[in-house]
């Protein structure tokens, strides 16, 4: 398709909720989507919690036309190379202090520390036994911290949904000099300072010249907040929590519903409306 329209602009997604169905599928509506809006001069990239391997098998089959933001926000990843091109790391001693007194109040909440290829579990539950076979990570339970001696990007805690609203409520209230945001109903994250999916957002958008104004993203939880609030256009899947759907300039139809199609059919009509 040689009619460029949509040069200029960049459309960043969610995965988990937003660009995959409840099967962590991408459906073929949403895929043909995709590829109308790239050959349409648009930039189109992934903003997601997941770690590199994750998005890797995703990313493959995609037209990326910009980095990924990855570990919600802590790293920015070009799929091309294979590797980083902007980081943020914890304070590994301020966070092993808090994680310490975390894990002491409330001794069955799973934990995972983000470092190097997979995530080491400090702590197994229920949670993170699921976690563990829906992504095939593979490294044992460790015993002991002081061993994780990599950069950590993220830490993940995860509990019943219930049962990790109280750990939230004791974390923002007992450890707030942390970055914590909740990613999903029973995931709790910590993240390094400035690396939200918004902060990298920013950072991306500086990276590949693309104007705020021109900036679409999509997501449907919390920590796509900061994401959504940043991007010139913050659009809101129908599934998306509350706090998003106050939040986005727009909203758009559930992600079992083919959400990418819905949002790029919207800005190809804009187009046209805007050339006629």
């Amino acid at each position: 398709m040689s009619n460029k329209r949509l040069a200029g602009y960049m459309l960043v997604t969610d995965m988990d909720g937003t660009l995959l169905n409840s099967s962590k599928q991408i459906s073929d509506e949403n895929r043909s989507a995709i590829e109308r809006f790239v050959a349409q001069g648009g930039l189109f990239t992934l903003a997601t919690g997941r770690i590199a391997s994750s998005v890797k098998r995703f990313a493959d089959t995609l037209p990326l036309g910009a980095p990924a933001i990855i570990y919600n926000g802590a790293i920015i990843h070009d799929f091309t190379t294979g590797k980083p091109v902007w980081q943020r790391t914890l304070n590994k001693a301020e966070v092993k202090s808090a994680l310490k007194r975390v894990m002491e109040r409330f001794p069955e909440l799973g934990v995972e520390v983000y470092s190097g290829e997979e995530p080491y579990f400090l702590r197994e539950n229920s949670m993170t036994d699921h976690h563990r076979r829906m992504e095939h990570f593979t490294r044992p339970l460790t015993q002991n911290i002081e061993e994780l001696t990599e950069p950590w990007f993220k830490v993940l805690t995860a509990w019943e949904p219930a049962r990790l609203d109280e750990v939230q409520a004791y974390v923002f209230e007992h450890e707030s000099q942390l970055t914590w945001v909740r990613s999903d109903d029973k995931y709790l994250e910590i993240l390094p300072d400035g690396a939200t999916k918004g902060h990298a957002l920013e950072h991306l958008m500086e990276l590949v010249g693309i104007e705020k104004s021109k900036c679409i993203a999509m997501g449907d939880h919390l920590n796509d907040l900061e994401m959504i609030k940043r991007a010139g256009i913050g659009i809101a899947v129908a599934n998306a929590h509350e706090t998003l759907l106050e939040a986005s300039n727009r909203t758009c139809c559930h992600h079992n519903e083919h959400a990418l199609a819905d949002v790029i059919g919207w800005l190809e009509r804009e187009a046209a409306e805007a050339k006629s």
